[in-house]
């Protein structure tokens, strides 16, 4: 009897309530119009995102694809050597690896220092996409971000940002712009942060590979071995890398290990060649005080000698006067 009586309170709240509602929605219908027709354009936008997101992967995939986009950037403290690049490429998981040359620069531009990102032109990985003019082929020219200001014919004077000099890095500090274009490893507007100059990259430039006068790479990228047949941005895809990151992150601790250990042994020989040269030097000093000392003998010795001669000299003298003295007293 009493679950009836709950029964029907209920039924007389949800009436009363529908009730309310309508009444509501008679005194302001501007506003139930408007809140109506702002939830459904919500949930149009969400429904379009979500119906777009599968195509967006795959447009994206598609580009990482064709441009050959690496799947990992390694960065050792002492740079990479071609034996590190070839090291990593043997590496469990790892299809191909290229080194590569970058660096940041500064360039004034009205009244005001830009920070421009100059990379290496690679042959395997992260092909540029020119849209206008044509790739740089020698030293001195170059492909500039298609979202600077850049324009074909521009002259662009670097400067280091660093207390190094350009030329220790660069062989030339003047390019002109010859194209163009767009690379894969700038997806978004954001063109990364920097330590030089206000810390944030305005643009990039693309040179060949010879223009960098540098003895090691400054990084090295890799593509993992199945990762492009995995769809980009999902979890497969993910764990694929993280899973031979793993591998590459050991690698890199121990080739800097190595280097390290190198450059240890390197301090100690540079130690024990100063040491030597310190002892060297005493030995050189002792020696020359020795002859110092030899030069003073020998200029005294001299100067007995020369005494003797005067003395033998005058004994000469005086006994040339008495063998006269002595004819003239025999005579």
């Amino acid at each position: 009897m009493q679950m009836k009586r709950t029964n029907q309170t209920t039924k007389k709240r949800k009436k009363a309530s529908r009730k309310d509602f309508y009444m509501e929605i008679r005194k302001s219908p501007g506003r139930f119009l408007s809140i109506l027709f702002i939830v459904a354009l919500g949930v149009a936008f969400f429904s379009g995102i979500r119906a777009s997101e599968p195509d967006m992967r795959l447009s994206g995939d598609s580009y990482f694809d064709e441009a050959e986009l690496m799947d990992i950037k390694a960065i050792c403290t002492y740079g990479v050597t071609e034996r590190d690049v070839r090291a990593m490429e043997k590496a469990d998981g790892i299809a191909r690896a290229e080194g590569a040359y970058s660096a940041d620069f500064l360039y004034s531009a009205k009244d005001e220092q830009q920070v421009l990102h100059v990379m290496s032109l690679q042959e395997k990985m992260n092909r540029v996409t020119v849209s206008k003019g044509r790739l740089p082929e020698k030293t001195g020219e170059c492909l500039a971000d298609d979202n600077s200001e850049f324009k074909i014919g521009d002259k662009i004077e670097l400067k280091s940002g660093t207390d190094d000099e350009i030329s220790d890095t660069l062989k030339t500090d003047t390019f002109e712009v010859v194209g163009l274009g767009n690379s894969p490893c700038y997806l978004s507007y954001g063109r990364g942060s920097s330590t030089v100059g206000d810390g944030s990259i305005q643009a990039f430039l693309v040179v060949p590979e010879d223009t960098f006068d540098m003895e090691v790479f400054t990084e090295v990228y890799l593509q993992v071995e199945g990762a492009k047949a995995l769809l980009a941005f999902t979890d497969a895809y993910d764990n694929r890398i993280e899973e031979v990151l793993e591998r590459v992150e050991e690698l890199v601790d121990e080739r800097d290990s190595l280097k390290d250990e190198a450059k240890e042994k390197l301090e100690e020989a540079k130690a024990e060649l100063e040491e030597g040269k310190e002892e060297a030097r005493r030995e050189l000093l002792d020696a020359a005080e020795k002859i110092a000392d030899a030069e003073r003998q020998l200029a005294d010795a001299r100067v007995q000698i020369q005494d003797g001669r005067r003395q033998i000299g005058e004994a000469k003298s005086t006994l040339n006067s008495k063998q006269k003295e002595l004819d003239s007293a025999l005579a």
